[in-house]
């Protein structure tokens, strides 16, 4: 008998961990498990994306969601309902069938609301970020709150060592079980020859994500600039979209950098464009596990990246790049050394090539699989 797993996350609005969420349903074997992919909000509540996405759910995942919040009258009536009414009451209204595996797909509201089911189904709460940026601003009670969530589950799964890790800090009585994100490597090929980008004779950076403060855009402009500035000859392709947006172009011409730093928008398929570039960098000041460098990786290219959650373990033992300091310093330290010894990019390439096989789809859905089959685990707190 098929096993039925439910699949909880807030919205599907173009991210990493949604990505991350089509390749590992559509690549469950079908005969052995029924998947359904449970959003609580038709789209974004903080933003104007919808579904984006090239890749679709396949024909044996079921997709729903819960509450159209394109219609505000029911967005504020959930609202209001949601905070008023025993949560375990929302769910039995909202939550029809029955499923043997319920997993909360993201931290906040999925995992919250997951806590409240009433069904006797294994429970499984899936961390993608660093947890103690999570918790850092909040107090003893709200603490104890989440520690209250986290009880009702079977099973804590994180991205990534580091991010078991920082949740082990918060909570030392549970060590997450690590599960690596299924990436599909074969598709990834395949969409990055779709398409032949023309590019400038210098070197090529490439950058993919939410135009969000997180991502740190606004410290890669300023090192790039001063770059500029020392002589260094480049070009940056922004993939994209979010609420800095205009921040950011403001930010690029400020520092006279519009020939240099290109916005190419939300791109369904940006593989082309990591593919005909140089480098991927990654700015960010927290990861969990990044998707979009992993993804550079499959396709043999180096990365320059600041030292968030995850990166030393996508890399391994292997120099697939640069891992700097978090900082905008540390970014530009490592740009100018790429810049600076342009001939060391196919040493680095050839080191990304190495380790893209540790991230093949078949391994990583063989750790999935094995989550879903094991043995159960009930978490202790003290």
């Amino acid at each position: 008998m098929k096993k039925k797993i439910a699949f909880y996350i807030e919205s599907m609005v173009v991210g990493g961990a949604e990505k991350v969420l089509i390749d590992l349903v559509n690549n469950l074997n079908p005969d052995k498990y029924e998947v359904t992919v449970i959003t609580l909000f038709k789209k974004s509540v903080y933003s104007n994306y919808y579904f984006q996405f090239e890749e679709e759910f396949k024909c044996h995942v079921q997709y729903k969601y819960l509450i159209d919040n394109t219609n505000m009258l029911v967005y504020r009536l959930f609202n209001y309902l949601y905070a008023h009414i025993p949560k375990s009451k929302m769910y039995r209204y909202l939550i029809k069938d029955e499923y043997d595996i319920e997993i909360a797909f993201y931290e906040g509201w999925p995992t919250e609301f997951v806590s409240f089911s009433p069904q006797s189904s294994y429970k499984i709460a899936w961390l993608h970020t660093n947890q103690q940026r999570l918790y850092e601003n909040l107090t003893t009670n709200q603490i104890e709150e989440k520690k209250r969530i986290y009880k009702s589950f079977n099973q804590i799964v994180g991205v990534s060592k580091a991010v078991c890790q920082s949740f082990n800090v918060i909570f030392p009585k549970i060590e997450p079980h690590c599960v690596y994100n299924p990436i599909q490597n074969e598709l990834i090929y395949n969409k990055a020859q779709k398409e032949e980008i023309k590019r400038q004779n210098v070197i090529q950076f490439v950058t993919v994500g939410r135009l969000i403060a997180v991502k740190g855009y606004e410290r890669l402009i300023s090192a790039l600039a001063k770059c500029k500035r020392e002589g260094y000859s480049f070009s940056l392709w922004m993939i994209g979209d979010g609420e800095n947006r205009d921040h950011l172009k403001v930010l690029v011409e400020r520092y006279h950098m519009e020939q240099e730093i290109q916005f190419l928008g939300q791109k369904a398929n940006p593989y082309p464009y990591v593919k005909a570039a140089d480098y991927m960098i990654c700015s960010s000041y927290e990861e969990g596990l990044s998707t979009v460098v992993i993804e550079a990786i499959i396709l043999g290219k180096p990365v320059i990246t600041t030292d968030c959650s995850g990166m030393q373990e996508i890399f391994g033992t292997l120099e697939c790049g640069f891992i700097c300091e978090n900082s905008e310093d540390g970014l530009r330290q490592a740009i100018k050394k790429v810049l600076e010894k342009p001939h060391d990019l196919e040493y680095y390439h050839k080191q990304a090539q190495q380790r893209k096989e540790f991230f093949s789809l078949i391994n990583r859905m063989a750790d999935v699989e094995t989550l879903l089959d094991g043995p159960t685990f009930k978490p202790r707190f003290n």
